[in-house]
């Protein structure tokens, strides 16, 4: 019979020859009787029955229960709490939740029930469970009238926090190109699937790479020529988590076939027409060359030649470009690959920032020796910054009046040294000094300050 075709059975059955009349209410007020012609008069019905009744001695079992239990009744344990649910009956309004500490497997090991809770629906979440005790739960279905069904059968839950026991004897059984293989036993526990965990170091932090149910694992996804750390732990119904295996390591082996990892481009600019890539490799795939791609779409499309840009031996590639407007709008990206041949995929697609060029920087003259009709300048070098049009040389400046400038200098050399020995002066006469850098983008620096010597006679 289906829930919704349940219907609260009659308390008391008419004879054949008699029809009972009942009148609303269960009170028996106003209750008439009707007879067969000849037969006695019928009994009046008897009083409701009272609750305590109606269940009888064993209230587990009501006596004359006015429906049939909830069906579907189940029971989940957890790690935070204790589900429950059933379905649902068509005549009842509220369900009764009972709980009771189960010592064993048998009926007569349950502790006596107490009400957990009344509830309108068909689930209940037991929160307030003591942790690692076994609980038996059964539940009966109310309606308004305050009649009852029988209890479902009991089930047993349990709010599990005890994690189970660490696998054992992790064991590297395979190495080779596609991956590495491990196996390991149980730990007599009562674990339903094993997480395995990798480190790139002994004292690394781990990361989970997969799970499984039974007691290998492939992982294929390691990089290969990196020796990685592994471990595995358990985990039961409810999610707990044991302790970690015996740790072993293991590697992807490298061959001929193994493909590097893709470049990491970290660094990409222009700065005028200057153009500078740098980038990043993992050095566990011995890598022969780099080869760069262009295009003014991203991802940049390495499979299309008229995207080839450059090889290059070095992680680093510099050149000059045309100052057109469009150079601004192109993507490039790198691909490693190895004495065999064989490509890494290709690195992210990245547009170099543009810059404006700068000038150098300043120097400063830190040594004057004047001599007969002479006078010799040592300045200090200036480095080029990451990203910097290189050094080219220096412009010395020379004046006969203080406050020397570029405009109105008498005087000017320039050279690829350090040092400058300016010959044919006039001994006795003041002669004011100052040097500007040059670099490749043809921009020169502020003077250096200013510095005087009077050559000798």
């Amino acid at each position: 019979m289906s829930q919704s075709s349940r219907r609260l059975r009659p308390a008391a059955v008419a004879s054949a020859t008699a029809v009972v009349v009942l009148a609303l209410g269960f009170t028996g007020i106003g209750t008439a009787y009707a007879s067969a012609p000849g037969a006695a008069p019928a009994a009046p019905a008897a009083p409701p029955l009272s609750s305590a009744e109606r269940t009888g001695d064993d209230p587990d079992q009501p006596d004359n229960p006015l429906y049939d239990a909830p069906e579907g009744f189940h029971v989940d344990s957890g790690r935070e709490s204790v589900s429950l649910s059933w379905g649902t009956l068509s005549a009842a309004t509220s369900y009764e939740v009972y709980r009771a500490e189960a010592e064993g497997t048998g009926d007569d090991e349950v502790g006596p029930y107490t009400r957990l809770a009344t509830v309108g629906t068909g689930a209940y979440v037991d929160g307030h469970a003591d942790p690692d005790v076994v609980y038996a739960y059964k539940v009966r279905a109310l309606d308004d009238a305050g009649h009852v069904s029988p209890y479902t059968e009991p089930l047993r839950g349990t709010r599990d926090t005890v994690a189970p026991f660490a696998p054992r004897d992790l064991t590297r059984v395979r190495e080779d190109e596609r991956g590495v293989t491990l196996t390991w036993r149980t730990g007599d526990s009562d674990s339903v699937k094993y997480v395995v965990y990798r480190a790139e170091s002994p004292n690394a932090r781990r990361t989970k790479v997969g799970s499984t149910t039974s007691l290998t694992f492939r992982d294929t996804k390691g990089e290969a020529g990196l020796t990685y750390t592994y471990e595995v732990r358990g985990v039961d119904a409810v999610g707990n988590e044991s302790a970690a295996s015996n740790p072993v390591t293991a590697t992807k082996t490298v061959g001929t076939g193994t493909a590097p990892k893709a470049p990491a481009l970290a660094d990409a600019q222009l700065v005028g027409k200057r153009l500078s890539l740098s980038w990043s490799q993992s050095p566990y795939v011995p890598v022969a060359s780099y080869t760069i791609y262009r295009s003014k779409t991203s991802p940049v499309d390495i499979t299309d030649p008229a995207n080839r840009v450059a090889t290059t031996t070095r992680p680093e590639y510099h050149t000059t470009v045309s100052e057109a407007a469009d150079e601004r709008d192109y993507y490039y990206a790198v691909v490693a690959t190895t004495q065999y041949d064989v490509a890494s995929p290709a690195s992210a697609s990245v547009r170099p920032t543009y810059s404006e060029p700068q000038p150098p920087g300043a120097t400063q003259i830190y040594d004057i020796a004047p001599g007969v009709g002479s006078v010799r300048l040592s300045w200090y070098g200036v480095p080029s910054g990451s990203g910097d049009s290189p050094v080219t040389g220096y412009r010395v400046y020379r004046s006969t009046k203080p406050e020397v400038t570029k405009e109105h200098a008498e005087f000017t050399y320039t050279t690829s040294s350090t040092e400058y020995l300016d010959r044919g002066l006039t001994g006795g006469t003041t002669y004011y000094y100052a040097v500007a850098t040059l670099n490749e983008d043809g921009l020169e620096s502020a003077l250096s300050p200013e510095v005087p010597a009077i050559p000798s006679a």
